[in-house]
């Protein structure tokens, strides 16, 4: 009888048996310390070589599907062309602007239709590009958002961009997945000190883009 209850005291019970036995806690040697420290810098090294590959490839393809609507647009008379960036919204001032000709030179393609090849694809491009923001990035009166601003802190807009034939930041713009100021740098090293201002360009409440002082 005796025998028997010692057994059953050395014997675990139901509620006890599974548990296990707490574990002094190991440390962590300078060595095994300096291994996991390679191998986040590694995985850090390689999550920043997937990201800029992946950024390169997605421009690649953007870059083919706007070519691929130039060629469609390039099918349209010019006088078509023409009508539909002003259906767009855009001022002739700014299309001019971004084609590098002259106003009179656009209204004289409006009334005749008879642009060079050159011109001709220079309109095709640009209303691909519209084309290719609107589809891909769902921007809305894509002309007005030509004339935004890309931050407060420079007066640059898409148009700046798409004038000085950077066409490239205006779509790493419209999609969203690049810093502004990267684009900026791109278009412009010196753009911190070239508008350096104690104003500040903001939308108003009737729509329009004013200035202002800073922390007004």
């Amino acid at each position: 009888m005796t025998g028997d209850i010692q057994r059953a005291a050395r014997t675990p019970t139901a509620p006890t048996a599974g548990l296990v036995e707490p574990h002094e806690p190991t440390s962590t040697s300078a060595s095994q310390l300096f291994d996991l420290a390679e191998r986040a810098g590694s995985l850090r090294s390689t999550t920043k070589h997937i990201h800029e590959s992946s950024s390169e490839l997605h421009k690649e393809v953007l870059f083919h599907s706007w070519q691929r609507g130039t060629t469609e647009r390039g099918k349209l008379a010019p006088k078509v062309l023409l009508e539909e960036l002003a259906d767009l919204g855009f001022a002739w001032r700014d299309v001019a602007r971004m084609l590098s000709v002259s106003v009179p030179a656009i209204q004289k393609w409006r009334r005749a239709g008879k642009p060079s090849g050159e011109n001709r694809g220079r309109l095709a491009n640009l209303l691909a590009l519209c084309d290719e923001i609107t589809e891909q990035y769902h921007i809305q009166e894509v002309a007005s958002w030509f004339e935004m601003p890309l931050t407060s802190d420079a007066p640059v807009t898409p148009i700046d961009l798409y004038a000085e034939e950077r066409p490239e930041l205006v779509l790493e713009h419209a999609s969203g997945h690049s810093d502004v100021e990267q684009i900026l740098t791109s278009y412009d090293p010196e753009w911190r000190e070239r508008f350096r201002s104690d104003f500040e360009v903001y939308l108003d409440t009737d729509g329009a883009m004013s200035i202002r002082p800073k922390g007004v």
